[in-house]
Parts: structure tokens; sequence; C-alpha cells
């Protein structure tokens, strides 16, 4: 049921903001109700900002302020600098192509790595066991980590072979880290 009088209210109302529209219009401003030409002018904003940013500096500013990661490549873990997860102990001496993808997060430990590498893994560093855990990043060539039954288990990093080496990833569970041969 309508209250007594809204109508009326309703319509004065509407007037109202016809004859303040009309008032805008004649003094050639923009009304509230015609933001097509705002609409249009921060699409257009929005684009050019995007353009530039990928233009400038391809996806990797996307990928650190949006998805909090970056990626690298280095021809040989010499080529990656001190601090790199290519240092990593698993890491064989002769892992070459080497592919990563890590948090930017400074609390995060959280890395995917993919090298080539025709070496076994050290077995004092590195043991095989049931899978527990799984990769957090992706990288473009990996095995499914989440396919496989088995891992080896190296400190704080899991890896499973990949087809020209290995593909690991930090941290790995807890009940993985517990059956490492080398914790940390």
């Amino acid at each position: 049921m309508v209250a007594p009088g809204s109508i009326a209210r309703s319509t004065m109302i509407h007037r109202a903001a016809d004859d303040q529209e009309d008032a805008f219009a004649e003094a050639g401003v923009m009304s509230l109700h015609d933001s097509k030409p705002a609409r249009t002018g921060a699409v257009a904003l929005l684009a050019s900002f995007a353009a530039l940013t990928v233009g400038l500096s391809g996806c990797s500013v996307v990928d650190e302020l949006v998805y909090h990661q970056r990626s690298s490549i280095f021809q040989t873990a010499a080529d990656a600098p001190d601090s790199s997860v290519a240092h990593a102990a698993w890491v064989p001496d002769d892992a070459s192509d080497i592919r990563i993808v890590e948090s930017t997060r400074p609390d995060a430990t959280n890395a995917s790595i993919l090298l080539s590498s025709a070496s076994p893994l050290d077995p004092s560093i590195c043991v095989e066991i049931d899978r527990q855990s799984g990769s957090t990043y992706a990288i473009e060539g990996a095995p499914d980590p989440y396919a496989a039954k088995r891992v080896f288990t190296c400190g704080e990093w899991s890896v499973i072979p990949s087809e020209d080496g290995w593909f690991g990833w930090t941290p790995n569970s807890p009940g993985e880290q517990d059956q490492a041969p080398l914790r940390g």
C-alpha cells in the first residue's frame, strides 16, 4: 500500500531533478545522469595506462603487483645471484636452463624451479618418499606435481623428475621435511 501523499512527493522530487538537469544543460554543465563522456574518458585512461604498463615492462609488472610473484631464467646456476633458489642444496652442478617462479612477498618462501640436468639427485641430500605436497607455482613444461605419487624430499624442497631434469618446489609439507636427510 502506498502512503498518502507519497506519489505527490515523488512527482515533486522528479520535477525538481528535471528542472536541475535543464539548468545544467543551459549552463553547458554535464548532469549527473549524463555520465557517458566521463565513463568513456575513464575507460580510455585505463586502457592507455594498461597499454603503457605492458608496453614498457611486459607482464612482469603485472605478475609482481597483482600476483606477488616473479619469474627468472638463468642459463646456469652461476648466472644467478647468490640469493637465488638456483643455488638450493639439491640443485645438481650441471643444471642449465633454470626457470624459477617465486613469491615477491617478504615473508613468503614459495618457489618453484624447473631445470635441465643429466645428474641424479644427491642421496645425502634427497630421499624418495610418498608425495604429501604440491607446487604453488606452475612453470610451462614442468610435470604435474599432483600426478606424482612419489617425490624426492630435499630439506624444505620436494623434487620430481621432469622431461630433461628436475622440477622442485618449496615449501613442502612438514611430513616431507621430517623424512629428508638434509633438513632446512
